[in-house]
């Protein structure tokens, strides 16, 4: 071959390498995340958002900006100044993602950023040294449903959320990473989990906390990744006795344990699902390949159940639990539940089906990890959900079409964190494991002052929990 013909070919594949290199870097290295998060197979919705999409992640920061009191600490519910662990979690999330997607600036972030870790560092405990299931957001102080200073118990479910959320803060902006860090430090793990990775919880009953296993199919493998993410044995919580139950011929999981011995519902609703897949691509910490292929499965079946209700009854569907302004204040609003398909129960089990909604949170995770007609059904009738002023409201009555117009942080910030993960191009928690040199795990491997509050030794990658 001529050496004239050699070298034409060379520039041109020269030429060819650079302008990939410019193309994938351009717009922040949109490009290359497109390329290493998998946009190239993935089912999700990816990309820079558009300007209606901005808009919604500003509609939804404006909820923060409201409620956001001098603690640092965010009303679980518009003006209502009570938050709950699993609330601070979500809290954290929608401040990471007002930075990643404009809406604050480094400064803003700081300040907000300071001010909840500095609260979060000094909550009161419980008597077990673990952090109450509810606090006033304006004094911290430990209080009950009515608001008033009172310990009502714990919840590992709540923990591992804010855990989760730590990790989502620290992989984005590692500069914080130990004062992330100490707040898990505080806490005292051995009734939250035991050594074959059982979660658990505590209600007050009779003046005393009782403790009993927390978590049911779908829950309970979410609330475990997050434990494992900083290491804690979660193998029992990541393994739920389950059976089928047949939805337009497809074969669902749900948890197999009696509701009736239990107390707590047998249910298949979106949320952990769609949660597992904006923040882990359903790859949970600790689990191994079965587990994993299995999540994918049963998100997919969640999925494809509500669109098959769609196409088959022509009723736009996405379940998840919701808040009301009035009683029964929270219902549970599920694809299945204690028997039933499209069950919706009231937390103390009644059935009130016509609150039935499309909830506002579960169209945003759906409408972010499947790219479908379906989705973007749900979203053209969603997307003007909303006060400008106020907020994304909670979702739409099935049976009248009316707004359920509660405003809320965790579906505000649900907003934020699926647009987050659609600008991202993909799971915001990619590699989350500690590094081997974080204050965490320098803490917990010091021979000479251990915490004795079973942390797992994190040697590796993950450990056991301790005594």
């Amino acid at each position: 071959m001529p050496k004239t013909v050699i070298r034409l070919a060379g520039l041109l594949l020269l030429l060819a390498v650079a302008g990939s290199a410019w193309l994938l870097a351009r717009h922040d290295a949109a490009g290359w995340r497109w390329l290493t998060h998998g946009g190239w197979h993935t089912s999700a919705r990816t990309g820079a958002l558009t300007d209606e999409e901005q808009r919604w992640a500003a509609v939804a920061w404006r909820y923060f900006e409201n409620n956001q009191q001098s603690s640092g600490l965010v009303n679980g519910s518009d003006r209502r100044q009570v938050t709950s662990l699993w609330q601070m979690g979500d809290s954290l999330i929608a401040l990471t993602a007002a930075r990643e997607l404009r809406l604050i600036d480094d400064a803003t972030f700081d300040r907000r950023l300071t001010q909840l870790l500095g609260s979060l560092n000094r909550l009161p405990l419980t008597q077990s040294g673990i952090p109450n299931l509810l606090y006033n957001t304006q004094t911290l102080a430990m209080v009950g449903y009515r608001n008033t200073p009172q310990v009502i118990g714990w919840s590992s479910r709540d923990l591992a959320r804010l855990m989760m959320a730590l990790r989502i803060v620290a992989a984005f902006h590692p500069q914080y990473s130990e004062y992330l860090e100490r707040v898990v430090l505080r806490w005292n793990f051995c009734p939250v989990v035991d050594k074959q990775g059982q979660l658990n919880a505590a209600l007050a009953e009779q003046q005393q906390l009782r403790v009993r296993p927390e978590g049911r199919l779908g829950d309970s493998e979410y609330s475990a990744a997050g434990l494992g993410l900083w290491g804690f044995a979660n193998d029992r919580s990541l393994r739920p006795p389950a059976q089928h139950v047949i939805i337009y011929g497809l074969a669902l999981d749900v948890d197999s344990r009696d509701p009736r011995t239990t107390w707590t519902p047998s249910a298949i609703t979106t949320t952990p699902y769609v949660l597992s897949g904006l923040e882990y691509g359903w790859e949970l910490p600790g689990a191994d390949r079965e587990i994993i292929r299995q999540q994918r499965q049963r998100a997919s079946n969640v999925y494809r159940a509500q669109e098959l209700r769609w196409q088959r009854e022509g009723i736009l569907t996405a379940r998840s639990d919701f808040t009301l302004a009035a009683p029964p204040w929270h219902v549970n609003d599920t694809l299945f539940a204690n028997g039933y398909a499209w069950n919706t129960l009231a937390d103390d089990g009644k059935w009130v089906p016509t609150l039935a909604q499309v909830s506002t949170r579960a169209v945003f995770g759906l409408w972010a990890l499947w790219q479908t007609p379906f989705t973007d059904a749900l979203m053209q009738m969603t997307r003007l959900q909303y006060d400008d002023k106020r907020g994304w409201y909670e979702g739409r009555v099935e049976a009248t079409g009316d707004y359920n117009r509660a405003i809320t942080l965790s579906t505000n910030a649900m907003v934020l964190e699926a647009l987050l993960f659609k600008a991202n191009m993909g799971p915001l928690l990619g590699s989350a494991t500690l590094p081997a040199d974080s204050y965490f795990r320098r803490q917990t491997n010091d021979p000479f002052n251990p915490p004795s509050r079973c942390f797992p030794f994190v040697k590796g990658e993950t450990a056991p929990a301790s005594d």
